[in-house]
């Protein structure tokens, strides 16, 4: 069926979706799967069964661990590390730059890491330089503005530890 929205294969380990851009450089593991409309950039490392939903922008340089699984509408800016098994939830958008202005030639970039089996919900954000901890909880619609310990359960704007231990 011609212009139909069905997956291309480009390999027997990995499926990209024929309106997805994967930059050559990229390095994708078994069973990674990228929907139509997102773009992986160069050099970016992805693990075993790593699904990225559609209309995704992974930046250059990025690393995302196995088992992770990035859903519709996220952004994650250039050098983000993503440990294994992490979800995030639909538009969720990690943030780099503290002092974002057209032409600044003093850009600093802080990308965001996020540890093992952590879990980020629906449309949150994440500011610069946040490190989420192992097992972490981020609600829905939270805006992360310093770093998660371990386990913790954050929620809210801006978000707090709300003693929840996962």
């Amino acid at each position: 069926m011609a212009g139909a929205m069905v997956p291309e294969m480009t390999a027997q380990e990995f499926t990209i979706h024929q309106y997805a851009v994967v930059r050559r450089t990229a390095s994708l593991g078994r069973g990674v799967i990228v929907y139509p409309f997102s773009q992986v950039g160069e050099a970016v490392l992805l693990g075993e069964r790593v699904v990225i939903g559609s209309n995704c922008y992974i930046g250059d340089a990025s690393m995302i661990g196995a088992g992770t699984r990035i859903q519709h509408g996220c952004f994650l800016p250039k050098r983000s590390r993503i440990g294994e098994r992490v979800f995030i939830g639909p538009l969720t958008v990690f943030t780099d730059d503290k002092r974002p202005y057209a032409g600044n030639r003093n850009y600093n970039a802080q990308p965001p890491t996020v540890e093992d089996d952590v879990s980020i919900g629906a449309g949150c954000v994440i500011l610069p330089g946040i490190t989420i901890g192992k097992h972490a909880m981020i609600g829905a619609g939270a805006v992360v503005v310093r770093d998660v310990p371990a386990g913790a359960t954050y929620y809210g704007n801006p978000a707090k530890d709300n003693g929840g231990k996962r």
